[in-house]
């Protein structure tokens, strides 16, 4: 895979988990359809990173801006989940 594209496609993946994360720290503790649509967006992302993965194989994994991507979507998936429970919490 041309390292050109390689490099496309993780700048697009890092501004999607951007996004986000952005909608993440605006909807926390209010408003969980705001979440749920960042979560929807990481899950787009995630599945951008593994067709990447897919094509590109080792090329890939062995990327660190990939690496940094796939700490960052967990890192940002763990915050969905948490704002999600701290909006079922409030009573």
């Amino acid at each position: 895979m041309a390292q050109v594209n390689m490099h496309e496609k993780l700048q697009q993946a890092s501004k999607m988990l951007k996004d986000a994360q952005a909608s993440v720290l605006q909807a926390q503790g209010q408003d969980l359809q705001q979440l749920e649509q960042a979560e929807q967006l990481l899950n787009q992302t995630e599945n951008e990173l593994r067709s990447l993965q897919n094509q590109a194989g080792t090329e890939a994994t062995d990327n660190s801006q990939f690496q940094q991507a796939f700490e960052d979507l967990h890192d940002i998936r763990q915050q969905v989940q948490e704002a999600q429970q701290n909006i079922h919490d409030i009573p």
